[in-house]
């Protein structure tokens, strides 16, 4: 049972207890790594406090940040919790039309940015009472409503750190989120501080590293998103040290410096570092390249030999391993699922990463794999304060103190809770009899051909991701006779058109390889094949990077149906050779289609 009943509670515990442990470093305005105390954070978070209140916060409204992740974005988080205020973060990439919905949604008031230009990504500030900016100075034209304020300097003793009163109770809203899902509108969900703490306790039993000093973690992935901040706010109450990256596009420059005891990111930048490894390997001379692969291969093997190797991979691929500080223990990976392959390379070279698995409706991430626990190929065991089962047509549902009691207002029900009060997840799943949790697909994407067959396109889109040139697959083929794949390509086009061909005829031949062991129904008879990745800006990927399948369709319609009227046609060139349609597409064909 926590000693703290509310966040605030949390951070007053820890400064009173361990004062002088160190709970971040973050970059001063001279470059210099700043080591901030627990002491001395809290008394930054109280001067802030006090000046937040004179602009108005006070309990139970919703006070927006839009700021760079950072040091004082959590100071000033912290801040608004202390004053009763409720939090709600915002990524600066949304759209106008997304901040106007999250505006009204959240009913938010006062907006704190640490940008002057911010403002201008509203296209009503008449909604806010106040605009508050920080670490910034005034510009020309700017709105009446925005009001400046300093974030504090402990050294210079003028701080104003008279404790707030304790206004709060366990049950007040300490966040409001939203989730866009897939269809790009934001819902709105309310948490209260404890099932906030009972996140924390719940991943503290999961990663009791987190616990033992010493341990530092990195704070990199948006502050908006609150799986980061939980991070931090597990930081806190383990003793862990955080260092705080502004920009992280420099993230790989800063870990060998932090030296990181756990690191963790989304699928996409292991993918993205893997790839600048597999550049390197294929520029050796062709006998060394073997025998480095050879040593990757054997490192995959779950046996003593396979042991061995992983060891000495450590050092043979010492210029990728060190990336990562001298430290690491572990990676974690979450938000989308890592391809198979990908898991067991990181570990062929001693690093091993471990997937996780949440919703944004469960505050509780709902499963994750251990250090001393894990199996690849799943998202690991439930959460402690999680019960999972499954449903009756295999969907997962989760009951705990995590759970969301709703949307915010009048939005339409994604997920919902049973009248057991168990949480639709909206995820097939597996459950082994050591309770690991297999994803089998999303309930929302399982269509039907035009034969009736049932498809769930995760599985078969994960085998196809298991070729490591193949970054991101989506199957097609709802009331179609067969089904066909879009792919998009890890590496870059080749430069000479025969080239690119010839490299698609590489992929046709070895891609059905992957589904050999798929019934003939759920086996795609051919694909488009982009050098083009999907991207956040053209709406294909969510802010977390999941697929938005109905935008893809969209955008790749017309080479859909091209592909499925040259695989019909058996006088098309496709059946004997790619068919290159622009710079950036190729169609191949994969099998015979299904009659």
């Amino acid at each position: 049972m926590s000693r703290y009943k509310t966040l605030p509670g949390l951070l007053k515990l820890k400064a009173h207890e361990n004062p002088d442990d160190l709970a971040h470093w973050f970059h001063d305005t001279e470059g210099t790594w700043r080591p901030v105390s627990n002491l001395e954070f809290y008394r930054e978070v109280l001067d802030l406090s006090w000046k937040l209140k004179a602009l108005g916060v006070e309990k139970n409204q919703a006070v927006a940040i839009m700021a760079t992740t950072s040091h004082y974005w959590e100071s000033i988080h912290h801040a608004i919790l202390s004053l009763g205020g409720i939090v709600v973060g915002i990524d600066p990439n949304d759209n106008p039309e997304q901040l106007s919905t999250i505006v009204k949604i959240a009913n938010i008031k006062i907006l704190v940015i640490d940008r002057v230009e911010y403002w201008h990504k509203f296209n009503n500030l008449s909604q806010f009472e106040t605009i508050i900016a920080f670490n910034c100075a005034p510009t020309e034209n700017q709105a009446n409503t925005l009001k400046f304020i300093s974030t504090p300097n402990t050294t210079n003793g003028t701080l104003n750190d008279t404790p707030q009163p304790d206004i709060l109770q366990p049950s007040d809203v300490a966040t409001i989120i939203f989730t866009s899902g897939t269809t790009g509108i934001p819902k709105g969900i309310a948490y209260r501080h404890d099932q906030i703490i009972a996140a924390i306790n719940a991943l503290l039993l999961t990663y009791p590293e987190v616990s033992h000093q010493p341990c530092h973690l990195v704070c990199w992935l948006p502050l908006s998103n609150l799986f980061q901040r939980i991070v931090n706010l597990c930081a806190l109450a383990g003793q862990a040290e955080v260092y705080f990256v502004e920009q992280p596009q420099k993230i790989i420059e800063y870990l060998p410096i932090i030296n990181p005891h756990i690191f963790v990111a989304v699928p996409r930048f292991y993918e993205k570092l893997y790839q600048g490894f597999e550049a390197k390997l294929n520029q050796q001379p062709r006998f060394i390249a073997q025998c480095l692969r050879y040593c990757l291969k054997r490192g995959e093997s779950q046996t003593i030999v396979g042991s061995f190797f992983r060891t000495a991979n450590r050092q043979i691929f010492k210029s990728f391993t060190a990336l990562f500080g001298k430290n690491l223990r572990y990676m974690v990976s979450g938000s989308a699922a890592i391809p198979l392959w990908l898991l067991k390379r990181y570990q062929a070279m001693g690093l091993l990463i471990l997937e996780a698995y949440g919703l944004s409706e469960n505050v509780v991430p709902i499963a994750a794999n251990r250090f001393s626990e894990y199996r690849f190929g799943t998202v690991g065991k439930a959460l402690p304060s999680n019960i999972v089962t499954l449903a009756e047509d295999g969907e997962l549902l989760v009951k705990g103190p995590g759970a969301f009691e709703g949307y915010l207002g009048d939005q339409q029900t994604e997920r919902s809770l049973d009248i057991s009060k168990h949480l639709q997840t909206g995820d097939y799943a597996k459950i082994d009899a050591k309770g690991f949790i297999s994803l089998t697909g999303r309930k929302s994407e399982v269509f039907k051909t035009s034969t009736g067959r049932k498809i769930a396109p995760v599985e078969i889109e994960s085998l196809l991701q298991n070729d490591p040139r193949i970054e991101q697959a989506v199957i097609f083929g709802e009331s179609r006779k067969f089904l066909v794949a879009l792919t998009t390509i890890v590496n870059s086009r080749p430069a000479d058109d025969s080239d690119a061909v010839s490299y698609s005829q590489g992929l046709a031949m070895d891609l059905p390889k992957y589904l050999r062991d798929l019934p003939e129904y759920k086996r795609p008879a051919g694909a488009i094949l982009s050098f083009k990745a999907f991207s956040i800006e053209h709406l294909e990927l969510t802010g977390n990077l999941k697929l938005r399948r109905k935008k893809i369709q969209q955008n790749y319609e017309q080479w859909i149906n091209s592909l499925y009227e040259a695989l019909a046609d058996p006088q098309s060139a496709i059946h004997s050779q790619p068919l290159m349609i622009s710079p950036d597409i190729v169609l191949i064909k994969l099998q015979c289609p299904q009659g």
